[in-house]
């Protein structure tokens, strides 16, 4: 037993003391016997690797998705050799403005995509040529190569390399100076003259970088060029805005905002384009589909929604739509801005999305925010002093249309003009006048878009955009905002003058919230339908429920005016308290989720839903069709039956008149404010008159593909409405009782005199009305007009009740403006100076030579001149009750009418 318990320790020694022997200790080793220790030998750097980190040693280091290195007030990227040959995607968006052209938050560009090209001793900025488009294995591919050229924009020293760790830094420091951009044009055009950057004043502020992508704030200055004469853009500076804000124009602080990324490998899948619904695209040349008649393919813009549960019917999406309220939005709007983003909210419901569109806060405590930070679809404020407007800027992949950022710019002044009449009218005066009398002839004042200008409260800038396009630069932008604040502040009068006005906070907050959704549409994709405000009656659009449920227009993509059956109640929706049936149907076209392997295959079930677009609210005519042809296709307009519409802001004008007649100005105030409501309501009354005044000779016009409804594509206006329409227009701005005012009120219009500009104004109002009465005669008696009412008849031969004829147009105007000629009574002056227009363009037609006017309105032009001739020789016979002014008017027509038939049947000899 003893023995037992002691072998294990017996067994421990063996092994942990082996011996020879037992017994015996192992000699011990000799020194000489122990293997030499190799010394591991480090291995040889190489040189460039060396000079690399101490390039780099001492500089501050930012790393992310983008590394960086700042030396002072150099930029210098880090790039690895594997990015050699993809694509870097740059941004570039003012920080801070100047001026009304330069503002905060504009884009200098879109989304640039550079491919990173390399030489032995600089990396190549080369964008591709996105505008034309091919397979590699087309036959045409070798063709198109050698004929469609890449660009290279830029190219940038490389100033070490690291073989070891395969880097390469590359000194990018000019790329945030702009020139790449064309930043100094920008910036020259939007000033109205040359400015030139001080780089020895201009350095990076900050220079961060996150996991997506990096920021680089740039802090610049620009100098007026000394003695320089305004560079060729300056031309661009009425169109933008114009002025500036500087404290010194010498000097222009400017901060811009670059955003960089690589981009990753997307799931998502374009969309094409269907001309029944209204989407912004990009659209590139395809070599793909040369022998195709169409060979342009056209991707909406839209952002990538992605079900998180693909099988069920509402599903959050995996990466939503998130708005960010910047800081500069005022705390009482803030609530405003938000519901007229969730307005949208439904749509992407319906089309199978849960909380789609999601609206924060800027993060309070995060010092990297940046408006400008392509991270956040951001909501900002921004300050002029006088202007109003609101724009949506959005950024899109230039390969696929995926919007990847967007924001929304509101400036300050917008509620201000909301509720207070702005002075910054244009009445036409003696220019107008002028242009009235050739007007009569083909190039004076068209029946389409350019006698919007004529009437509206501001001119309208039609080359901004084509200028800005010349110079390689694109936006998004609309003027629905700032003309829709001139409508909301004429309409509040329109309030004000009932005994019970409404609550005025509220009437601006529901503005604000209507502007917002207008132009975060733009960012979801839409574009103007401005046939959707004639979804509902006007009976319709003053139904509270009705108008809560579904709006009173069709989409809050029009140029909706204020609700004009609210207003004459003096309650209900004044505004669209939420988004139509098109804004559903749009969205639907451009979200739903489709299963397809590629965009090709949804082609199918994107027609199924295109082809709806005969049903009622559907329907869609944008800017290219506006204020032209088609009457029902114009900028603030209502209603199904815009004349009857037109009937009610008559109404409203004429409640305006009065308010401003009985109850202005206040005691100790000036005469502004009742002289320039006096002045609205006259040109609210032209601006009807020019709206109705498009049935004449219309055509409707139907974005309809075989098979989406029994409607013709083109339909003349019927004869009923444009009847009606010339009713209207004698009625109301025609007539001799159209415009009685009161002597003393005649007597007391006049400006503040504290504004500058003021003191020679003498109100001028027999001139003003004067030249409005002659626009509208030549509006009316143009030759593009009656080309069209001579057209809409020939379509309608063998109808003959459905036809309105030259021969009634003429009759309606003629017999409207020379009532009184054969009444036996005194002419007034404001109807002495309508006839002498419009017989100035009876005789400059009946004149005219063949191809400058249709051959018909020519021989009803004459007849009308003989008849007229008869009426006055009549009328001129009896003079007894008539003034001297009337007797000596007389005298002059029947004498240039007489010398004109004398001089017609000499030239017929």
């Amino acid at each position: 037993m003893i023995v037992r318990r002691s072998f294990p320790l017996l067994a421990f020694l063996l092994v942990a003391f082996p011996t020879s022997g037992w017994g015996q200790e192992k000699p011990p080793e000799k020194a000489a016997d122990k293997p030499a220790e190799v010394k591991k030998e480090e291995p040889k750097r190489d040189p460039k690797s060396l000079e690399y980190e101490k390039a780099v040693k001492d500089l501050k280091k930012v790393d992310g998705a983008l590394t960086f290195y700042q030396r002072k007030k150099e930029i210098l990227l880090e790039l690895p050799e594997s990015k050699v040959g993809q694509l870097l995607y740059v941004q570039a968006t003012l920080g801070s403005g100047a001026s009304g052209g330069v503002q905060a938050g504009d884009p200098v560009n879109n989304i640039d995509a550079f491919r990173l090209d390399r030489t032995e001793e600089q990396i190549n900025f080369v964008r591709p040529n996105t505008r034309f488009r091919w397979e590699a294995s087309n036959p045409l591919a070798v063709s198109s190569q050698r004929s469609l050229p890449e660009a290279t924009l830029a190219s940038f020293r490389i100033e070490q390399t690291d073989p070891e760790k395969k880097l390469i830094l590359v000194n990018v420091t000019n790329l945030f100076f702009g020139d790449v951009f064309r930043l100094n044009e920008m910036i020259s055009a939007g000033m109205g003259a040359p400015y030139m950057l001080d780089s020895n004043r201009s350095a990076p502020e900050t220079v961060s970088s996150f996991p997506e992508n990096a920021v680089v704030r740039m802090a610049l200055s620009y100098n007026a060029a000394r003695g320089g004469a305004p560079s060729a853009l300056a031309e661009l500076l009425g169109l933008l805005g114009g002025g500036n804000f500087l404290e010194d124009s010498r000097n222009m602080p400017l901060k811009v905002v670059y955003n960089l990324w690589f981009p990753k490998k997307s799931d998502y899948t374009p969309r094409s384009s269907d001309p029944r619904i209204g989407y912004f695209t990009s659209d590139y040349y395809s070599v793909d589909r040369f022998m195709d008649r169409d060979r342009t393919v056209r991707f909406i813009n839209r952002w990538n929604l992605k079900k998180k549960d693909p099988t069920a019917a509402l599903s959050e999406p995996v990466k939503p739509i998130v708005w960010t309220l910047d800081p500069s939005i005022p705390e009482k709007y803030r609530g405003a801005v938000k519901r007229g983003v969730l307005y949208w909210t439904k749509a992407f419901e319906a089309a199978g999305y849960k909380n789609a569109i999601q609206v924060q806060d800027a993060p309070k405590d995060d010092k990297s925010y940046d408006h400008a930070d392509g991270r956040y679809n951001v909501i900002r404020w921004t300050m002029t002093p006088d202007q109003a407007y609101a724009v949506a800027l959005f950024r899109t992949d230039p390969f696929t249309g995926e919007m990847l950022n967007a924001a929304v710019t509101f400036d300050a002044n917008m509620p201000q003009f909301a509720q207070f009449e702005n002075s910054d009218f244009v009445i036409p005066g003696a220019t107008a006048t002028a242009r009235a009398g050739k007007a009569f002839l083909r190039g004076g004042v068209p029946a389409g878009k350019s006698d919007q200008a004529l009437f509206s409260p501001k001119e309208s800038t039609p080359d901004a955009d084509a200028l800005l396009h010349k110079f390689g630069w694109n936006r998004t932008e609309c003027s629905h905002a700032s003309e829709f604040a001139q409508d909301a502040a004429y309409n509040w009068f329109g309030l004000e003058a009932l005994p019970a006005a409404s609550n005025r906070e509220e009437y601006l907050q529901r503005f604000v919230s209507d502007v917002v959704s207008h132009e975060v549409g733009h960012c979801l994709g839409l574009r103007h339908n401005f046939v959707a405000s004639t979804y509902l009656t006007t009976s319709q659009m003053a139904d509270d429920a009705l108008t809560s449920k579904v709006g009173y227009s069709a989409s809050v993509m029009d140029y909706n005016p204020v609700n004009t059956a609210a207003i004459l109640k003096g309650r209900g929706n004044f505004y669209m308290p939420t988004i139509g049936p098109y804004d559903m149907w749009a969205i639907k076209y451009g979200y739903a989720p489709i299963k397809a392997s590629d965009w090709i295959d949804e082609k199918y079930e994107l027609n199924r839903i295109a082809s709806q677009a005969g049903k009622p609210g559907l329907a869609f005519n944008t800017d290219e069709n506006a204020d032209g042809f088609n009457p029902y296709v114009v900028r603030f307009d209502g209603g199904q039956d815009p004349i009857a519409f037109s009937e009610q802001n008559l109404k409203v004008a004429r409640r305006v008149l009065q308010y401003a007649i009985t109850q202005l100005p206040k005691p100790g105030e000036s005469f502004e404010l009742r002289t320039n409501l006096i002045q609205r309501s006259l040109m609210r009354t032209f601006r009807e008159g020019r709206l109705s005044a498009r049935f004449l000779g219309g055509i409707v016009t139907r974005r309809l593909n075989a098979g989406d409804s029994a409607k013709p594509i083109l339909e003349p206006v019927d004869a009923a409405t444009q009847r009606k329409a010339l009713r209207l227009i004698t009625e109301y701005c025609f007539s001799e009782k159209a415009f009685s005012l009161p002597v003393p009120v005649k007597l007391n219009l006049g400006l503040d005199p504290a504004q500058e500009g003021t003191a020679d104004w003498t109100a001028p109002l027999r001139e003003q009305i004067s030249s409005m009465q002659q626009l509208m005669a030549a509006l009316m008696l143009s030759a593009d007009r009656l080309d069209q009412i001579a057209e809409n008849a020939y379509k309608l031969e063998g109808k003959p009740g459905q036809v309105y004829t030259l021969a009634e147009h003429y009759r309606g105007i003629v017999g409207s403006a020379f009532s009184e000629v054969g009444a036996n009574r005194s002419i007034p002056a404001l109807r002495r100076d309508l006839q002498r227009a419009v017989l100035e363009g009876l005789l400059t037609q009946a004149g005219a030579r063949t191809g400058q006017i249709n051959g018909d309105a020519r021989s009803i032009a004459g007849l009308q001149v003989r008849d007229l001739l008869t009426r006055v020789r009549a009328q001129a016979a009896k003079p007894a009750k008539l003034d001297e002014s009337t007797r000596l008017h007389l005298r002059g027509m029947s004498e240039e009418m007489t010398r004109f038939l004398g001089r017609q049947v000499q030239s017929t000899r």
